[in-house]
């Protein structure tokens, strides 16, 4: 008798990427910790970047990039919920406009059946 197939992992697809940015975090911490000169390295990176992201224009252009993605996500994790919402409308045509195509349809043809 055959085993049946593993079933996929119920894992979420965004906690790979969290567990690879808490370990390097982590790694930095303690890298900074156990040494002075990486304490400092970090300390004056860290300055530097969050000065280079509070000037005006990079400031509001990361803003409004990610106030983008996080409609981005809200939106594609509703969609995931409730499905995309696709309806196919049916037409339905008169009998008589069907019959005949040349003919112009006349006045009761066109009044919606029920």
């Amino acid at each position: 008798m055959s085993e049946p197939a593993p079933s996929p992992s119920k894992a979420p697809w965004w906690l790979e990427t969290l567990l690879w940015t808490l370990g390097m975090i982590i790694a930095v911490g303690v890298a900074a910790y156990m040494n002075e000169t990486v304490r400092e390295v970090v300390a004056q990176g860290l300055g530097y970047f969050f000065g280079f992201l509070s000037t005006p224009f990079i400031l509001e252009a990361s803003t409004a990039l990610v106030g983008l993605c996080i409609v981005l996500i809200i939106n594609s994790r509703r969609i995931e919920r409730e499905g995309d919402g696709w309806v196919m409308m049916e037409i339905k045509e008169s009998a008589t406009a069907a019959e005949a195509p040349g003919k112009e349809p006349n006045a009761a043809d066109k009044a919606p059946q029920a």
